[in-house]
């Protein structure tokens, strides 16, 4: 019975650790850069520039490969929401292919790093026709000998005050039927500096497209 409840307490513990607290959502998600509409759900988001990134958390993301963005999830009239960063892909520019979010323990530097990257598409042919989707997975380890040298990461302590800082400040996962906000950290899809940024949701009440520039202040 103690094992089973502290197993119990220690899962909980874990959970709890990955969640994160989020940020306060601002006043709508008509006052984020750009926002949407799924269903009973309002989603607004901000692109956080580089420099921004680096005063929130105090390390360049975008140096170790990651674009931020602000997200906050409104539910509407009480409406019971499920969220989660799993629920939204990036795409940027021309790229046909979009990418996951990452965890937030694989954002802080020196982490290995599992990203995955689909290909969304419209297929049509003597089978039926449809939206597709075509997934790829590449895992952040080994070494090109013609690449330069990877940035150094944080020392060991600043390393984990990196980490909960990121965990923290992520956006915060679960049900809810209040507005929730937090920053989403996804493996950048294009060394373009200027492509437009869309930010995909897929929900229950279907997909909504969000169109963000990186030059643009949120």
């Amino acid at each position: 019975m103690t094992l089973r409840l502290g197993f119990l307490l220690l899962s909980l513990a874990v959970a709890a650790a990955f969640a994160g607290d989020g940020i306060p959502p601002r006043g709508s998600a008509a006052d984020y850069s750009a926002h949407a509409t799924s269903g009973k759900l309002a989603i607004g988001a901000a692109y956080v520039t580089p420099a921004q990134a680096r005063k929130l958390f105090g390390e360049d993301l975008d140096k170790h490969g990651f674009a931020v963005f602000e997200i906050g999830v409104y539910p509407a009239d009480a409406t019971q929401a499920d969220v989660s960063a799993d629920d939204f892909k990036l795409r940027q520019g021309k790229e046909s292919s979009v990418v996951r979010a990452a965890t937030p323990h694989g954002v802080t530097p020196g982490n290995v790093t599992v990203y995955h990257s689909e290909t969304i598409g419209y297929q049509t042919g003597p089978y039926g026709h449809g939206v597709y989707t075509a997934s790829g997975v590449g895992v952040g380890v080994g070494k090109d000998p013609q690449a330069p040298p990877p940035p150094a990461g944080p020392p060991a302590a600043s390393q984990a005050e990196l980490q909960q800082r990121i965990e923290d400040m992520s956006l915060p996962e679960g049900k809810t039927t209040k507005a929730v906000a937090g920053y989403v950290f996804f493996p950048k899809p294009s060394n373009d500096k200027r492509a437009e940024f869309e930010l995909l949701y897929f929900g229950i009440d279907g997909q909504v497209s969000l169109k963000l520039s990186p030059t643009v202040k949120p």
